[in-house]
């Protein structure tokens, strides 16, 4: 059996101060059984704890994912540079992002049901695009920075890094924090049932387009263009460039610029299911189920970025290894990656030395020229 109970909620947007729902795992009423419209279709209970499930298990890997990568490259002078300074700011824009929007989602999933009012739920709307336009904004402006380490070093070389750094982590804020310098904040959302969350109202359709175009077309076109600029320029150049000292250099670069694509597109897959979907469906039709599986896709997708920096980052997960105290079984498992390599190569096992290592300081260099991962 299902019931529902709405307290002095207004659907189309009004007023809520309480919108709860209560169910159990035997629904054999409809909701047009209950009159509530297909539009207000509520999410099975089995969906909710499913997705609250995931949603915490992808809520405490992602905090501690990005804690520990901020805190290493923090504790760290080999850690401390321009493009580590880009992390740690994108780690603290995943670690409020998590630590809010998710948690109260989280919290609405556990208890199926919203209590805590339309002020918070339009918070938490307004959260969403403050934090998701900074995460876009930031990747924008440091396809900037790869655009101009890789293809005009020499400039690079000439201007201050210490205010680029500043005018970035400033920029990347201030631009979506001026959404919400408006005389309608506060009243600018209404609660949707099949949702669970608030949506904008239809009276501010320009306020959402214009949101769209600045904190995600724009940075994201910044993005696509700077990133075809350098690869072109890769191309064209790689010939020269194999034939001079900047090989190892640019290898380095280009790795820096991936990793950097990568988190871009993991922003971009984490909300653009969820805002396609809702541009297809906006009398919202699709089922209530649906709408809590492209939310799930979104959580995992935000706490997937530490994946993305220990990957593509020898030194960020070398030291993440320390600090664990996994350095010496990653330097283990790095001796025998280094046999298959020489195996795929040479086609025949190298014969290599067994080194036992006990700290950190008396790590033996290997002798490739490709460092394994764990090491720097």
């Amino acid at each position: 059996m299902s019931s529902t109970v709405i307290n002095q909620v207004h659907i189309e947007g009004h007023d809520l101060t309480n919108y709860s729902i209560n169910l159990s795992a035997n629904n054999n009423v409809g909701n047009e059984d209950l009159g509530i419209p297909s539009s207000h279709e509520l999410p099975s209970a089995t969906a909710l704890h499913i997705g609250a499930i995931v949603m915490l298990i992808a809520l405490l890997w992602g905090l501690f994912g990005n804690i520990l990568t901020s805190f290493v490259i923090l504790t760290n002078r080999d850690l401390k540079n321009t493009t580590n300074v880009f992390i740690v700011s994108l780690c603290i824009n995943d670690i409020l992002n998590l630590g809010i929007n998710n948690m109260i989602v989280l919290i609405s999933y556990f208890m199926m049901e919203w209590r805590m009012g339309l002020e918070i739920c339009e918070m938490v709307m307004h959260f969403t695009v403050l934090l998701m336009g900074s995460s876009l904004w930031h990747t924008g402006l440091i396809s900037i920075h790869r655009l101009i380490v890789v293809c005009f070093n020499n400039f690079y070389k000439k201007i201050s890094k210490k205010a680029y750094v500043i005018f970035v982590l400033s920029f990347a804020r201030i631009v979506p924090l001026l959404f919400m310098i408006t005389p309608h904040l506060g009243n600018m959302s209404q609660f949707q049932p099949k949702l669970i969350r608030c949506i904008a109202r239809k009276e501010f359709l320009l306020y959402t387009m214009l949101v769209s175009v600045t904190l995600q077309m724009l940075p994201s076109i910044i993005l696509i263009v700077c990133y075809i600029a350098i690869f072109v320029k890769v191309f064209r150049s790689s010939s020269a460039i194999r034939a001079t000292r900047k090989r190892e250099w640019l290898r380095r670069e280009i790795q820096v610029t991936k990793m950097f694509g990568m988190v871009f597109l993991l922003i971009i897959l984490g909300y653009l299911p969820y805002g396609i979907v809702r541009f297809i469906d906006r009398k919202l039709e699709l089922s209530a189920d649906f709408y809590v599986g492209i939310s799930v896709v979104y959580a995992v997708a935000n706490s997937c970025n530490p994946i993305i920096y220990g990957v593509m980052d020898r030194k960020i997960r070398r030291y993440c290894f320390r600090a664990l105290g996994l350095e010496e079984t990653c330097m283990k498992s790095d001796q025998q990656m280094k046999k298959k390599i020489s195996m795929r190569t040479n086609g025949e096992v190298e014969v290599t030395e067994t080194v036992n290592i006990t700290t950190p300081a008396k790590s033996v260099a290997p002798t490739s020229t490709t460092p394994p991962p764990c090491q720097v």
